[in-house]
C-alpha cells in the first residue's frame, strides 16, 4: 500500500512539472479536494485514538480488563466497572427504533413519490422536513409527557404488565419518531432521482403502479435508500437526551420492552462531571465512548453490507 502511495504520488508530481496553465490549476483543484477527504478519515482515527487512550486505564487495571464488556454490573463506589447493561441497553433500543421506523418511513417516501397529489407533496414534504429541526429535548419532554402516560395506563394494562411507561418501549418510539424525518426525505429524494422511462416500461408491459413503485422504483433507488437507514442508524445509536429522558435510567438488562433500560450514552452524560476527578471511574466512561463509537461503526458497515448484498441481488452491482 505505502509503495502505491509513492508511485500515486511520483506521478502527481511529474504531471504538475509537465502541466501548463488551466492542466496546472486541475492538478492542483483536484488535490485540493484530497485534503478535506484525507482529514475526514483521519479525524475518526484520532477520535478513536484519544478514546482508546483515555480508556486504557480501565482496560489495563485489574478492576477492570476486557472483561468489563460482558460484565453487567456497575458500581463504581465498588470498583465494578461492567457496561453489558449498557450496551445491552444501547443495542435493543437502536434495533427497536429501526424496526419501527424504516418501514413507516420508507413506506411515507413511497407514498410522497409515487402517489401522493403534486398539491400536497410539497406541505407536506415540509413538515417532514422540521420535524428534523425539532430539538431531541423538546422530543424528550413531549414522550415524557406524552407517550410514557401512555405506555403505562393503556399499553402495558392490554398485555397484563405493571409499568411507569418509563422503559425500552418509550425510547424506541421517541427514536423512531426522531428518525422517521431522517429516512423520509432521503428516501424520497433517491425515488425522484429514478428516471421516469423505468417506471413507464414497467407499466407498458402491464405491471400496476403498486407493483411499479415496490419492484421498479425501489429497488432502482436502493443505493439512496441505503444512505438513508445508515443516517438514521447513526442517529439512533448517539441520540442522547430523548432517550434519557424516557427509558427510566436502570441499572439492569431489560428482558421485555416494558423494562426499563439504560443506554450507553445516558450513563456518560449522567455521570462524567462526577467521575472527571475519579481516574478509573472517568476512564471506565470513556470506555462505554469507545465501545459506542465502535458499535456505531459496526452497524454502518453492516449496513452497507447488507445494501451491497441486496443491489447485486437485483442486478444494480
Amino acid at each position: 500500500m505505502s509503495q502505491q502511495i509513492k508511485e500515486d504520488l511520483s506521478q502527481f508530481i511529474r504531471e504538475l512539472r509537465s502541466a501548463k496553465g488551466s492542466a496546472r490549476i486541475d492538478l492542483l483543484g483536484r488535490f485540493g479536494l484530497l485534503i478535506p477527504a484525507l482529514a475526514s478519515s483521519a479525524v475518526i482515527v484520532l477520535i478513536l485514538t484519544f478514546l482508546w487512550y483515555e480508556s486504557a486505564l480501565i482496560f489495563a487495571s485489574p478492576e477492570g480488563g476486557m472483561g468489563i464488556i460482558v460484565n453487567p454490573t456497575w458500581n463504581p463506589n465498588r470498583d465494578l466497572y461492567g457496561i453489558a447493561i449498557f450496551i445491552a441497553g444501547s443495542f435493543m433500543c437502536t434495533i427497536l427504533a429501526i424496526g419501527i421506523a424504516v418501514p413507516l418511513g420508507m413506506a411515507g417516501a413511497l407514498f410522497l413519490s409515487e402517489f401522493c397529489p403534486h398539491r400536497l407533496r410539497g406541505p407536506i414534504r415540509m413538515v417532514i422536513e422540521m420535524m428534523a429541526a425539532i430539538p431531541s429535548i423538546v422530543y424528550g419532554l413531549w414522550a415524557y409527557l406524552v407517550v410514557t402516560p401512555w405506555i403505562g395506563s393503556v399499553l402495558a394494562p392490554a398485555f397484563g404488565v405493571e409499568s411507569n411507561g418509563l422503559s425500552l418501549l418509550a425510547g424506541g418510539i421517541i427514536l423512531a419518531i426522531m428518525l422517521l424525518p431522517t429516512i423520509v426525505t432521503v428516501s424520497d429524494d433517491a425515488l425522484q432521482s429514478v428516471p421516469r422511462t423505468l417506471r413507464e416500461a414497467s407499466l407498458a408491459l402491464g405491471a400496476t403502479s403498486t407493483e411499479t413503485a415496490r419492484k421498479v422504483v425501489m429497488g432502482a433507488a436502493m443505493p439512496g435508500i441505503g444512505a438513508a437507514v445508515v443516517l438514521s442508524l447513526g442517529r439512533a445509536v448517539g441520540e442522547t437526551m430523548a432517550v434519557l429522558m424516557v427509558t427510566g435510567n436502570a441499572l439492569q438488562i431489560p428482558f421485555s420492552l416494558f423494562d426499563p433500560t439504560y443506554v450507553m450514552t445516558s450513563i456518560i452524560t449522567n455521570q462524567l462531571g462526577y467521575a472527571f476527578v475519579f481516574p478509573l471511574w472517568r476512564s471506565a466512561l470513556f470506555a462505554v465512548a469507545l465501545v459506542l463509537l465502535l458499535m456505531s461503526i459496526s452497524f454502518t458497515i453492516m449496513a452497507k453490507l447488507f445494501i451491497r448484498w441486496g443491489m447485486k441481488t437485483r442486478g444494480l452491482r
